[in-house]
């Protein structure tokens, strides 16, 4: 990939968000990574230690509508060639709809749905149009098709987050972007767990690969870490 692509991480302090950075500036990528606080964000100024004017930290908390709807403006004219939204939660410990409250499913929707599909939407003037490429950190459980149960609440968040991105690239065909619905595997991360079978690198490595093969494919596809088409 030519030097000087710039892709935008979204949640890169930590885990899949990390890695990703961090694979994408072995390939030649520069890199603007958001963190809720980057004050304490060690891993990301220590990447910018050892690439000195390749990455730009920036404060996003995906969670603050203000912040969300302000963020494209902080990017002044640069444009995008690949943005991963990546920032999730796992949602109240039961699990369970039967127990659910207004404000448990509220949170869990708006952080893993509506605020990555919200944040897009306000990217796309800054995405290049043609090549650029936005992915969303989707998964697995999101299938419609393949559900054992389980998980419901989760499942329901990632399956609107695949939904709401199919109709966002709908909206944005004139702009001929490519959306990716991107499942990261079962990753060894704080919300994975030790048990998990994906290290975080062998997923960062596969992600930033099939983020790069769509380049200017003009499709929304609902993809693994290695490539392999999923299930709606």
């Amino acid at each position: 990939m030519a030097e000087h692509w710039l892709a935008l991480i979204v949640g890169a302090n930590r885990g899949i968000g990390l890695g990703v950075t961090k694979e994408f500036l072995a390939r030649g990528w520069d890199v603007v990574a958001t963190a809720r606080q980057p004050d304490k964000a060690t891993a990301l100024h220590a990447l910018d230690s050892s690439h000195p004017g390749r990455v730009s930290i920036q404060p996003l908390d995906t969670s603050d509508t203000n912040a969300l709807d302000g963020f494209a403006a902080t990017l002044g004219g640069k444009m995008l060639d690949a943005v991963l939204i990546n920032a999730g939660v796992s949602g109240p410990d039961h699990r369970s709809a039967s127990v659910a409250t207004m404000a448990e499913t509220g949170a869990l929707m708006f952080t893993n749905a509506i605020a990555p599909v919200r944040l897009a939407r306000l990217l796309a003037d800054h995405v290049r149009p043609g090549s650029g490429v936005v992915a969303f950190t989707s998964s697995v459980m999101g299938s419609v098709a393949v559900n054992p149960g389980g998980h419901e609440l989760y499942r329901a968040s990632k399956a609107a987050l695949n939904s709401l991105a199919r109709g966002l690239w709908g909206e944005l065909n004139a702009r001929k972007l490519t959306l990716i619905s991107l499942h990261p595997g079962w990753v060894r991360t704080d919300m994975g767990g030790p048990s998990a079978a994906v290290s975080v690198e062998d997923s960062a490595t596969g992600m930033v690969a099939v983020i790069e093969k769509a380049n200017g494919a003009h499709q929304h596809r609902f993809l693994d870490y290695t490539g392999a088409e999923l299930p709606w």
